[in-house]
């Protein structure tokens, strides 16, 4: 299919013959439109870039495009095996803990279309689906200078998910990757984790951080208290930062964990989850989740006698740094019952980084539990 010769035009509605997840809504159909971005319920002329603009969007180079003047942009849906093979392939290469097979590929490519006011660019975005996830392949060929105002990346309709590709210059979009392939970018958008096959899964009930610098969840209640070396707390924040607060959020960056509060801290440095990545947290009740953290216990802790009746998971997944060196993906698991408690900390990718950052230290906590004679119920693993 080839979009219309119209200024600030798109495609007509494409219906998808396999729905793509996005971010927890799923779409049938599909807008492709001329000025480098893909919408699902309408189609859109807008040429000025606002991604955080209350819609589902794909923008791999949003500027005013104008193919009056020359290229073309034209959009299938392709469910050939040689395609299939070729983006499963890829989807493999690029997120290697996630087990994917693609059933459907939708292809939108802008080639050689000019600007409104110069040269050509030449672009491409895949959507790779199967009935269970979702990613997005973005390929950037020969993409000219331009004065005009210009933005790439992809938000969602509450924008929750939103994220911006660090360029300076639209170039650089042909010399810069997250994959280590220059000119491509991928990210997986169906709102399932990228998390380590030892990662607790997503379940039901996932809440997420709002995208916000320094920023926390809102008071969470639990539902059974949490015992912490003495003292118990019924409820908790998962601070963007990397780390857990019992009794207030806390915004602070500069990690110093001696700071006369209790705290949890997997990894707290400065994260920026606006710029990509996912907070999420639960308190999870389920049979499956409570054998599995139950097992995790018992394995580490053999003379312990112990069942969890709530584990409460908050994952960070693909979380950039501050400073844009890289993305985190770590898991804190608080396993408790009425009479003790213990923490699971699962690290994924874990990029170096020049920022100060700092960790719960482990053994000494787990000594410091031990010898308490009456508040030996917390459990470091």
């Amino acid at each position: 299919i080839v979009t219309p010769r119209l200024e600030n035009g798109s495609s007509e509605a494409i219906t998808l013959q396999l729905p793509f997840k996005f971010f927890g809504r799923t779409h049938n159909q599909t807008f492709v439109n001329n000025n480098g971005h893909l919408t699902f319920t309408e189609p859109l002329s807008d040429y000025i870039p606002l991604l955080n603009s209350g819609r589902d969007i794909i923008a791999p180079l949003w500027t005013q495009l104008d193919n009056r003047r020359g290229g073309t942009i034209s959009c299938r849906e392709d469910r050939s095996s040689a395609v299939l093979a070729l983006v499963t392939a890829a989807i493999d290469r690029y997120f290697p803990n996630i087990t994917f097979v693609a059933t459907s590929a939708f292809v939108a490519t802008w080639d050689s279309v000019p600007y409104q006011n110069g040269e050509g660019v030449t672009f491409q975005v895949v959507l790779v689906s199967n009935v269970h996830r979702s990613f997005i392949l973005i390929n950037y060929g020969d993409i000219a200078e331009t004065e005009q105002m210009w933005q790439a990346g992809y938000s969602t309709l509450d924008s929750l998910h939103s994220f911006t590709i660090p360029v300076t210059s639209a170039p650089e979009l042909s010399s810069s990757s997250n994959i280590n392939v220059n000119g491509r970018r991928s990210f997986h958008v169906d709102g399932s984790p990228n998390l380590p096959t030892n990662f607790l899964a997503s379940g039901a009930g996932d809440r997420v951080n709002p995208p916000a610098e320094d920023g926390s969840s809102d008071v969470i209640f639990l539902q059974q208290p949490f015992k912490y070396f003495g003292r118990t707390y019924n409820q908790i924040f998962v601070n963007n930062n990397g780390y857990l607060t019992f009794t207030e959020p806390l915004s602070a960056y500069n990690p110093i964990l001696d700071t006369a509060r209790d705290i949890i801290a997997p990894l707290w440095t400065r994260l920026d989850n606006r710029r990509g990545g996912t907070i999420s947290y639960r308190e999870d009740t389920s049979n499956a989740v409570l054998a599995y953290v139950t097992a995790a216990v018992k394995q580490y802790f053999p003379n312990i006698p112990f069942a969890a009746t709530s584990a409460f998971v908050a994952t960070w997944d693909s979380v950039p740094y501050h400073n844009g060196g890289g993305v985190v993906t770590f898991q804190v698991v608080l396993a408790y019952n009425v009479h003790r408690s213990f923490i699971l900390i699962y690290y994924g990718d874990v990029a170096e980084t020049v920022q100060p950052w700092q960790v719960s230290e482990v053994l000494p906590l787990v000594h410091c539990a031990n010898d308490q004679k009456n508040n030996a119920n917390m459990h470091f693993i």
